[in-house]
């Protein structure tokens, strides 16, 4: 792994951190989706549940930039939504660099994502303006 991705992976775990801190008041350093309904009977799971499997699913078979697109186009603004959000992307920060870019998708790209996303539910993560680097 060399500096710039190391640096990248330290930065989303900063927000994954400060979002578990100041949305969810956790101690934790990140958030983990936890579903509500039961994993068994797929008629008492809810959307998020649903959509949480399905990310999962897609990370495992390296379809991550399938994947974000899911979770952008069935965004709904709740806390339970961020919860999910900020879990995905934590998932796609602990993979290797070799799956990265087996699912052809990097640091950045879920830096970015993960800023896109927290500004568009409402929670204002990228408080020191690093979402566009265009001019680093």
């Amino acid at each position: 792994m060399g500096f710039q991705d190391d640096w990248m992976m330290r930065q989303i775990e900063m927000l994954t951190r400060f979002v578990a801190n100041v949305v969810f008041s956790k101690k934790e350093s990140e958030v983990k989706y936890e579903i509500v309904g039961n994993v068994n009977d797929s008629d008492s799971l809810k959307k998020t549940d649903e959509l949480h499997l399905a990310l999962c699913h897609m990370i495992q078979e390296s379809r991550i930039g399938e994947a974000e697109d899911m979770l952008f186009d069935n965004m709904e603004y709740s806390d339970k939504y961020i919860e999910l959000a900020s879990d995905f992307y934590s998932r796609l920060n602990s993979l290797s660099d070799a799956e990265l870019e087996t699912a052809d998708f990097s640091r950045e790209e879920i830096y970015d994502g993960y800023i896109e996303i927290m500004s568009l539910l409402g929670v204002p993560i990228d408080v020191f303006g690093q979402g566009d680097r265009s001019e680093y």
